[in-house]
C-alpha cells in the first residue's frame, strides 16, 4: 500500500513539473549586433561646383588713322584751305593750327573781329600755333611754313609757335606774342610798326616800313 502511494505522488509531481515548464514563454531572442562603424571612415565627397561661364571676350580695340589733323570745330584745323578760309573775312576771331603745316600761297588774314565775338569786347583776332592741356598749359608748338602772311584785320595776334616766312602787316595792332618769326617783317606805314607789340616775340630777320 505504502508503494502505490508513494507512486501516486511521484507522478502528481511530475505532473505538475511538466505543466509548469509549459507555460514558461521562450526566452526572448538575442538584439543583432549593430553595424560595425570605424572612426576613419570618410564623410561621403561633396558634389563638385558646377564652373562658372567663361566671360564674353572684349571687342577688339578699333584702329585710328593719323594721317589727317582733325576737329569737331571749323576753328581748329591743319588743312590749307580751312585755314585760309578761317582767317578771311568771313572766317573766325581766333583759329588754331593742330599740326605742322606748309602752305604754298599767301595766306591773308582780313575782316574786323571781336574778340569772343562780342561787339562789346574789344578788336582782336587770334592765330594760336601751340597745344594746351586742360589747365592751360602750352604741351607743343607748330610751325606754319607760307611764303607769305598778309595782315590786314587791325589787333592781329600770332602766339607762340613758329611762321617760316615773311610777314606784311597792312592794319594796326599787330602782336607777335610768344612766337618766332623765321623771316622778315615789313609794315606798310610807320604808324601800324608804332602800334605793334613785338617784345614778346623773336624775329630772325628784318623790322622795316615799306
Amino acid at each position: 500500500m505504502k508503494k502505490i502511494s508513494a507512486l501516486l505522488i511521484a507522478l502528481v509531481l511530475l505532473a505538475v513539473f511538466t505543466a509548469g515548464c509549459l507555460d514558461t514563454p521562450p526566452p526572448a531572442p538575442p538584439n543583432p549586433p549593430a553595424a560595425p562603424t570605424s572612426p576613419n571612415t570618410p564623410a561621403s565627397p561633396a558634389p563638385p561646383a558646377s564652373p562658372a561661364p567663361p566671360a564674353s571676350p572684349a571687342p577688339p580695340a578699333q584702329g585710328g588713322g593719323t594721317d589727317a589733323v582733325t576737329s569737331a570745330s571749323p576753328k581748329e584745323s591743319s588743312v590749307p584751305a580751312d585755314i585760309i578760309n578761317g582767317l578771311s573775312d568771313s572766317g573766325f576771331w581766333i583759329f588754331s593750327v593742330l599740326s605742322d603745316v606748309t602752305m604754298d600761297g599767301e595766306l591773308v588774314v582780313s575782316g574786323e573781329f571781336h574778340q569772343r565775338d562780342d561787339p562789346t569786347q574789344p578788336v582782336y583776332r587770334k592765330l594760336s600755333l601751340y597745344a594746351q592741356d586742360a589747365d592751360r598749359n602750352i604741351t607743343a608748338h607748330y610751325i606754319l611754313t607760307v611764303p607769305q602772311i598778309t595782315v590786314r584785320s587791325p589787333n592781329f595776334r600770332i602766339q607762340s609757335g613758329i611762321v617760316r616766312g615773311d610777314i606784311v602787316v597792312e592794319a594796326d595792332g599787330f602782336e607777335l606774342f610768344g612766337g618766332v618769326l623765321l623771316g622778315n617783317l615789313t609794315f606798310r606805314t610807320q604808324a601800324q610798326m608804332d602800334s605793334a607789340k613785338l617784345d614778346e616775340g623773336v624775329i630772325t630777320g628784318s623790322v622795316s616800313v615799306g
